[in-house]
């Protein structure tokens, strides 16, 4: 009995030093998941944007084509494929709902096949501006060609009525919103993406139909776009 008292205490002590070294080892670093970082690096991205408008209004979207767009595509970072010459990037996309305009959970799209971007990297916005944009987005992949896309105008104001259903904007790293050609790129759906941040499989469609709450690692993203579309009607 003696000897078997000693075992589960001897146990017990290299459980309490296991968990104090994995304790040790991560204290005082900031660990996030893959999920995690996309969401804050796209927050940032919408920040940044926010602040420049803000700044200078004239060098940033319009407002109106802001407060127009049915959906938000925010893609943090965009770098070249490894072995091609094109590029690709995952970020979130964030939709209102037609009939309150409050915006829905996100979701993970990655674009892909991306022909040219800066060679040292930034950011990329897509606006879709009409509900033929919406149900083409939500339908898990959608090529973007020169019928359905076009570069995104940059300035105080925008004649929003004669904008293609997706118009982009490319954020390179250290420089100012500026319009962008995405035409014939893909934007697919990032299913494990956004099953890691939900815990649970979803479709594109989902985020509009179900009453399903943001899960924490996306708190952050949907509260920076609520903030962009402040003031909005």
């Amino acid at each position: 009995m003696r000897n078997i008292a000693i075992l589960i205490i001897s146990a017990a002590l290299s459980a309490t030093y296991a968990g104090a070294l994995s304790h040790a080892q991560t204290e005082g670093f900031d660990v996030k998941t893959p999920v995690q970082t996309i969401s804050d690096n796209s927050s940032k991205l919408i920040n940044e944007i926010s602040a420049d408008a803000k700044k200078d209004p004239k060098t940033s979207i319009p407002r109106n084509a802001i407060c127009s767009a049915e959906c938000y595509l925010v893609i943090p970072s965009i770098q070249v494929v490894s072995g091609r010459d094109d590029f690709a990037g995952t970020g979130l996309l964030g939709c209102r709902h037609a009939d309150s305009g409050k915006l829905a959970p996100p979701v993970f799209f990655q674009i892909a096949n991306l022909g040219s971007f800066n060679e040292s990297g930034g950011g990329l916005v897509i606006l879709v501006m009409d509900r033929v944009g919406v149900k083409s987005v939500l339908g898990d992949q959608l090529q973007l060609t020169s019928g359905n896309t076009g570069s995104g105008i940059v300035g105080s104001e925008a004649d929003v009525k004669n904008l293609k259903s997706f118009v982009a904007y490319a954020r390179p790293a250290g420089e100012a919103i500026q319009a962008f050609d995405a035409s014939g790129s893909a934007l697919v759906y990032d299913s494990g993406d956004t099953f890691n941040a939900y815990q649970q499989e979803l479709e594109p469609i989902d985020i509009m139909l179900l009453s399903i709450d943001v899960p924490p690692a996306l708190r952050d993203f949907a509260s920076s776009l609520g903030d962009l579309r402040k003031g909005c009607k």
